[in-house]
């Protein structure tokens, strides 16, 4: 009996070892499990939701929609997308794509052309009785012109609006090397170019590079936010627009934007219903809605950023706020499709087209056929951001 005590004693001592071994190795188990599927997660998140994700589906209603699918309102049956606003941060500013900084080549001689532009200056000769045959003959028309330094030709056969083709426009810049940053727009019958010296150029190509480093870095900003629009133009594909936001320069604007890109703080803060109201040719892509105030006041309009104040409507796919004067912004904005000098000190500049500012040049395209189709009452219907 002693021995056979001791015998079961024994088996059940190695069965508490084995039992426990066991343990050991299930637990070991579910945590080489749980390691794996935290690693997939993690893919799936900055995936899926650092880099905005989803692909845009259609958009089942008609004219110009702002689409994304979890602020409801929908009427069909496609994938939801949902809204997006990505933080930049040291990991996320390779999603931007900036553009080199214009350079002059120094030796490419003071009648380069740059066509499909119309640069600047103080005019000096008038193109409506100055028609030259070519645009070369234009340039040294200004060569041969006191005080020119810019010329710009219609190169138009139909004529560029009320001037007629060969319309050739001499023009005044201090420098005017730099009227080469003059951005190429679609649809400018326009060939420009300008008479300077190697001591402007390389004064210009100066000034650019310095720019460029401003923009870069203010486009670049810890804290900035990524959001988009997705547009579909009368039930077209939908096309994507995507805005970094200057939310250290203009954080009252720059968040109120965010906050109905995602429906914040509640659903009816949102561009659902929003109208592209006002869209001008080569100037401006305007909309917002009349239901709310602001998201980032409920019930109130929000002053002006300093900051945002003080920047320049200077090139095409900027953000504007939208104002019946000063401190009064709400949910209304406008994408610049040009160099709008007017407007600065006026309105605040609070982020900027980072992609797809090729969609808000079709946007700017109905300008015309919007004025006409007015009258009928139909308009570009915004459904989601």
């Amino acid at each position: 009996t002693s021995s056979s005590s001791l015998a079961l004693s024994a088996h059940e001592s190695m069965a508490r070892q084995y039992d426990r071994r066991h343990d050991a190795r299930w637990l070991i188990r579910f945590i080489r499990v749980a390691t794996v599927c935290g690693i997939l997660t993690s893919v799936w998140y900055f995936t899926h939701v650092v880099r905005l994700g989803h692909p845009p589906r259609r958009a089942s209603a008609s004219s110009i929609v702002f689409d994304d699918s979890t602020l409801g309102g929908h009427r069909d049956e496609s994938p939801r997308m949902r809204p997006r606003s990505a933080l930049m941060d040291a990991t996320s500013t390779h999603m931007l794509k900036s553009p080199p900084p214009f350079q002059l080549d120094v030796g490419q001689g003071t009648c380069a052309q740059s066509v499909a532009s119309e640069f600047a200056g103080d005019v000096v000769k008038w193109g409506s009785n100055h028609i030259t045959s070519t645009a070369a003959e234009c340039c040294a028309a200004c060569g041969n012109t006191e005080r020119c330094t810019v010329w710009v030709w219609c190169s138009e056969r139909g004529g560029c609006g009320s001037e007629k083709f060969g319309a050739c426009w001499l023009k005044r810049q201090a420098n005017a090397a730099l009227a080469y940053e003059m951005p190429i727009l679609p649809r400018v019958p326009w060939i420009s170019g300008a008479l300077y010296t190697t001591e402007e150029a390389i004064e210009a190509n100066s000034i650019f590079q310095a720019r460029f480093s401003e923009r870069k870095a203010r486009r670049e900003a810890r804290g900035n936010h990524l959001v988009y629009l997705d547009v579909s133009i009368d039930n077209a594909a939908v096309k994507r627009i995507e805005f970094i936001l200057y939310s250290t320069i203009s954080p009252l604007a720059a968040e109120n934007f965010r906050r109905m890109c995602v429906g914040e703080p509640e659903a009816k803060y949102t561009w659902v219903g929003a109208t592209f109201y006002r869209i001008l040719d080569k100037f401006i892509d305007q909309s917002g809605v009349n239901s709310v105030q602001s998201a980032v006041h409920p019930g109130a309009s929000f002053d002006d950023d300093k900051g945002g104040l003080q920047l320049k409507h200077d090139r095409v796919g900027l953000l504007s706020l939208a104002n019946s004067g000063p401190n009064t912004n709400t949910g209304h904005f406008s994408i610049v499709m040009a160099p709008a000098p007017h407007l600065d000190g006026k309105y605040v500049v609070f982020g900027e087209v980072v992609s797809g500012i090729e969609h808000a040049w079709d946007i700017n395209a109905l300008a015309g056929a919007l004025a006409r189709l007015h009258a009928a009452s139909r308009q570009s219907l915004a459904r989601a951001c």
